[in-house]
Order: structure tokens, then sequence, then C-alpha cells
């Protein structure tokens, strides 16, 4: 099941399940040692389902879970580390435990290039994510994992600041957006959509909503890859 369609399901299935959360009793934990490192663990529960453990997850706005199917035992991270290049999302399964990730938090500074988010894009069409920096925030939209394959790029405050535009790649700028819409104080957030050579960018939390740049391109790319980088530091937190 691919992210997006896990996260409709869970959605989906919140009031169904919400009586169960009463059951067993959830506590906080400080810390633990996960299959990676270090991770603080807001909860964990027994005796529940993964798709109950998704959901308290995202009401707890907890950055991921793990999901023993063996045990029913549920564990919440306030922090999320993923490995690169795995399925969208999810965490290696290791000794029966599946590791998934809502969202992941990191940072890009000058000079630093492009950086590879490590999801894998092919079986989704669009993309969410809060950033806070001045200027200059760059999204790939690639076929391979660097800026020499094809893609789309889309470029957020650009020009100091005062312009967004889409591109094909290296070509000139389409359905520019003169005005400022980022913010070195707060997190701004931003969905794009791609579908069939049309690539669409709005703020806000729901793709489709609050659209202000929109371009169907002649040349149509499969998305694989989200390369990201900016031209002073920016905050990311990635929506999976």
């Amino acid at each position: 099941m691919d992210v997006l369609l896990r996260q409709v399901l869970i959605i989906y299935l919140c009031k169904e399940v919400q009586v169960n959360f009463v059951h067993g009793t959830w506590k906080v934990i400080d810390s633990m040692s996960d299959v990676y490192t270090n991770s603080s663990v807001l909860s964990s529960h027994q005796d529940v389902t993964c798709i109950e453990c998704a959901a308290r997850t995202l009401m707890l706005d907890g950055e991921g879970y793990s999901c023993n199917r063996g045990d029913q035992m549920c564990m919440i991270y306030s922090a999320c580390h993923i490995k690169d290049r795995l399925t969208p999302g999810d965490w290696e399964p290791i000794a029966g435990w599946l590791h998934f990730c809502t969202k992941i938090k990191l940072a890009t500074e000058f000079g630093e290039g492009w950086l590879d988010l490590g999801i894998q894009l092919s079986r989704r069409k669009s993309i969410r994510f809060q950033v806070k920096a001045t200027r200059g925030v760059h999204i790939g939209l690639n076929s391979g994992n660097n800026t020499d394959s094809p893609g789309y790029w889309v470029i957020l405050g650009g020009w100091n600041g005062t312009k967004s535009c889409l591109r094909d790649g290296w070509s000139q700028c389409y359905s520019n957006y003169i005005g400022t819409v980022l913010s070195g104080e707060q997190y701004r957030s931003f969905w794009v959509t791609w579908n069939e050579g049309r690539v669409r960018v709005g703020t806000g939390e729901t793709p489709g909503n609050g659209t202000f740049m929109d371009r169907v391109f002649p040349n149509v790319y499969t998305v694989r890859h989200a390369l990201i980088r900016t031209d002073v530091r920016g905050d990311w937190v990635i929506h999976l």
C-alpha cells in the first residue's frame, strides 16, 4: 500500500479505532535504542493493531512509529530516522518490527549542493513540505538521484526572495510568480503535484488549494526522486 493510500485509510479508520484507545495504558518513555540510533519515544502501547498505532501517531503529532505484528506492540517516536532509498516512508523491518515515518526534519546549508531526500516517488503524484528560509528554496523532481537526470525544478523565493517559478531542467522560468512566499522567522507550508507533465505548486496543507504556479510541460518525466537545496540556511519538514 503506498503512503498516500495508507494515510487516507488511517484517516478514514480513525473514528473506527478511537474506541480502542481506552484499552490498556499509554505510557511515556524517555528514550530507547531503536534499530539505528537513540530516539525519543512519546508513548508505547500493547495489544493494538498497526492501524491503531498509525492513527494514534497522527493524533499525537509523532514523527514516526514502530509496530510489532507479533505481540501488537506500538511505539510512537518524536524523532524519525530513515535510511536512504528505502520504500516510501518506512524503515527496514527487523526482528518482526515495522518502522514507519510520517515526517522527517532536516536542514540545508548554503553551499552544500543538492540533497537527495532518499524517498521513492514513482508511485506518488504529490509531496507536501514546510520550509523556513529567507530566500532561494529549490526542489528538483527528477527521474534519477542527481541533477543530471531529467526532471522538473521548483524555485521558491529566488532572485533575492522576490520571484518563484517552474523549470524543465535548466530551461527558462515558466509560470512566474512575483511576490514573497518564504519566511526566515516561521515555517511556510507548500505542496507540489505532478501528472503527465503538469506541475502545480501551492500553499497550505491540501494539494489543489492555494495554487500559485501551474505549468504543463511538453516533456513528460517519471518522477522518482526529490532533491532539495537552499541559497541560505533552510529548515525543512517533509511529510511522507
